[in-house]
């Protein structure tokens, strides 16, 4: 149920400055004055509490508890993180807020009359961050001072005590921290171009440098001791960050920090087209690792995207999914509790997601703290804690200081029992079986499976078969399109679940065809007779299985066969260099493409973005057709700054202006580097061609006006058209109406047989 929840609201102007800043982070083009307006303290003394101004959040199944503004802290300009205590004799539960001056200790045991215990400063800084460990807690920022440690002992009477301050190497910029609670170990994180910084708790006053990781910076990370299973006693990092500020090869990195000595990195996953790299927290049964890229919805003007990596192989993480709820916002910190993923997303605010299916998280609550809009820019809340055993949630908001909530949701889950079909038959008949589950009451007319094609939309609905079980059959459907398609349901009360997630947005898009055929398939574990040239004084198309040579090139092929194509980066030529002086072009064998339905499929990895290069944008990957055998040729693609990636690219052929099917066509793919600094990193793999088989055809090809009868109508209709290109009347595709239209018609004359 949606709600407008009335709370305080008066702005006022506050000066902003800030002493450090984290390298290149866009979060300071973005600030403006932090909200002024009383607390919102609910179940206060009377005389205690705020009269109620004007000011309206967006939100759904989350109760608003309490608020307490950024001016309840004193001057601070931004807020920033967010994290909880529990104090172990009493069991009364704080939250600790940072903040641009210092760090906020607030009791939250009776959640609608929160109380500031303490507020003690540190450097100012936009960018300061908490965590706990026993009874201390530990505050980093890009200010500077290292480490400040706090003494929580006597916290339930009032008294929190910093005890001390470390800052015994690199630089005194931390951006984040990181505790493993299991083995005692503290990681800065960040600040400058560092990685990880690490000290032994054994004295949890007094920290102990042991050790430190600088192969690439970290934005943040998760650690974790495992203990069971292959990985038992081994303690492992998740880290988010890479090169150059983590603006180059960024992405997810896994080491084995077991020995603080001897640090081994497991392996390092670019995923699908990363912009920044941010932060993500482990499911409970670490199978899964969700991840935030913090500048992908800016650069590329997506959704708010959250990546899903399978990292039940610690050796080899790969992507499996990503999931969004379609809004406009910046995915920003996030954090697993049981199935639910709480997701603090800036602008959009709080986000809450069931991920009873890992693979196919749901939005079922939300919290707008930005009641604006949900605009991709650095404003809103900046984290959420969700771990106090009350189940209280806090949250950190940059302009809006602390919210204090509670999730008010009926569990709703819904999940496929059956396969995504491969195809869509047609003729209709395909169905899915979907599990819906609740205690609450189903809106039946929400249930339904909507589709839509190039040509055709509409809705079915779910047929109920027993228990929680719902069919879903698909109509008849154009063969050759292929069906964007979503299973919605509703509770009465207007909580809502999509399968996938994310629906509209995220749909599942399945071909209509009875079968495809392959007439080119190019795995690049063999040589079809591909052709290289071009004037690139290095790095020319080579075959072979990609190394990652840390230059932003691929570090495996896209269809896992082992090989692919690659400009000079593969394990028969080691890590030599990229395309530098010119052009590399690859071209394709002639290749047949002459079936109406034939589509052109390819994966192309290419990068010369920033991060990787002194000179981006420089240069560009030109990918061209032809169908008169390479005489001429028409661009299909011409891509600009790119940051890697591997791209699955589909076309139907008889789309693309200006080219015809034929069986002299061919494909080929140029990196260029023209410019001097330019990193140009190119890569093809899994070239296909293949056509759509539609075997239903009509009774009676003859039937041009539609009417179910082939008579003199259609015949005066080809005779009217005679030797012009009308495609209604075209009937065997020839491209001009002729003899063989003429006997068609005359073949089927008649009536048409259903």
């Amino acid at each position: 149920m949606n709600t407008k929840l009335v709370a305080m609201a008066a702005l006022g102007a506050v000066g902003i400055s800030f002493a450090f800043a984290h390298l290149d982070d866009p979060k300071e083009q973005d600030r403006i004055p932090r909200f002024e307006g009383p607390a919102y303290r609910p179940t206060a003394p009377a005389s205690q509490r705020s009269a109620a101004n004007i000011g309206v959040f967006d939100s759904e199944n989350i109760e608003l508890l309490s608020w307490l503004p950024l001016n309840e802290f004193g001057s601070p300009t931004t807020g920033s993180d967010c994290w909880g205590y529990v104090a172990p004799q009493s069991n009364r539960e704080y939250a600790i807020m940072t903040h641009s001056d210092g760090t906020a200790f607030i009791e939250v045991t009776n959640p609608g009359n929160p109380q500031i215990v303490a507020n003690i400063a540190g450097p100012n800084s936009l960018w300061r961050d908490v965590k706990v460990y026993g009874n201390h807690a530990y505050s980093v920022s890009e200010g500077g001072s290292g480490i400040q440690i706090f003494q929580l002992a006597n916290i339930d009477f009032g008294n929190v005590s910093l005890v001390g301050t470390i800052d015994d190497f690199g630089t005194s910029a931390t951006h984040n921290v990181a505790i493993d609670e299991e083995s005692g170990f503290l990681y800065r994180i960040g600040g400058g171009d560092n990685g990880l910084r690490i000290y032994s708790l054994a004295n949890p006053s007094s920290p102990t440098y042991v050790g430190s990781w600088t192969d690439r910076y970290v934005h943040d990370a998760q650690i974790v001791t495992y203990t069971e299973g292959p990985y038992a006693g081994r303690q492992i990092a998740f880290c988010c960050g890479g090169f150059n500020g983590g603006f180059s090869e960024t992405g997810l990195c896994i080491l084995d920090v077991t020995n603080k000595s001897n640090i081994q990195q497991l392996a390092c996953l670019q995923y699908n087209n990363p912009s920044y790299s941010h932060q993500g927290w482990l499911t409970e049964d670490r199978q899964y690792f969700y991840l935030n890229d913090e500048l992908d919805e800016q650069d590329f003007g997506t959704p708010t995207t959250t990546r899903i990596i399978d990292v039940s192989d610690l050796d080899n993480p790969v992507q499996v999914g990503t999931f969004s709820n379609g809004e406009s916002s910046i995915d920003h910190n996030l954090y697993t509790l049981g199935n639910l993923i709480l997701e603090a997303n800036y602008r959009s605010g709080l986000r809450v997601f069931d991920a009873s299916n890992p693979l196919e998280p749901t939005e079922i609550a939300f919290f707008d703290t930005y009641p604006a809009d949900n605009l991709a820019q650095f404003n809103g809340i900046w984290s959420v804690y969700p771990y106090l055993p009350s189940g209280v949630i806090i949250g950190s908001d940059l302009e809006r200081g602390l919210f204090v909530w509670r999730i008010d949701y009926t569990q709703f889950t819904m999940s496929l029992d059956s396969s995504i079909p491969e195809l869509l038959d047609p003729a209709g008949g395909n169905e899915v079986l979907v599990d819906i589950s609740t205690e609450a009451e189903l809106d039946d007319s929400t249930l339904q499976l909507i589709y839509e094609t190039q040509s055709a939309s509409g809705a079915i609905d779910l047929e109920l078969l027993s228990g929680t079980t719902y069919r879903a059959t698909f109509p008849a459907l154009p063969c050759g399109e292929s069906a964007a398609w979503y299973i919605t349901a509703s509770l009465t009360t207007g909580q809502t679940r999509t399968i996938p997630g994310g629906a509209p947005s995220s749909t599942y898009d399945t071909l209509i065809a009875n079968g495809t055929s392959v007439t080119f398939n190019d795995d690049a574990e063999s040589d079809p007779g591909w052709n290289i040239t071009g004037s690139a004084t290095d790095g020319q198309w080579n075959r072979g299985v990609p190394v990652d040579c840390g230059r932003c090139d691929p570090p495996s092929d896209a269809d896992n066969s082992g090989q692919s194509w690659l400009t000079d980066n593969s394990s028969a030529d080691g890590c030599n260099s990229d395309v530098d002086g010119g052009q590399t072009i690859l071209t394709s064998p002639q290749l047949d493409a002459s079936n109406a339905t034939a589509i052109i499929e390819y994966s192309r990895w290419y990068s010369n973005g920033s991060g990787c290069t002194t000179a981006p944008q420089d240069d560009g990957f030109l990918i061209e057709v032809s169908d008169d055998n390479g005489s001429s040729w028409t661009t299909l693609e011409s891509l600009g700054a790119l940051s890697g990636g591997w791209v699955d690219a589909s076309f139907l052929v008889s789309d693309i202006a200006g080219i015809s099917n034929t069986d002299q066509f061919r494909i080929r793919f140029i990196a260029t580097d023209t410019g001097d600094g330019s990193v140009v990193e190119a890569g093809v793999d899994g070239i296909k061609i293949s056509s759509i088989d539609c075997d239903k055809i009509p009774t009676c090809p003859g039937d041009i006006n539609g009417d179910s009868f082939v008579n003199v109508t259609d015949l005066l209709q080809v005779i009217a058209r005679w030797s012009q290109a009308d495609p209604d009347t075209d009937i065997d595709g020839s491209g001009i109406v002729d003899v063989a239209d003429l006997l068609i018609v005359i073949a089927s004359w008649g009536p048409c047989d259903p």
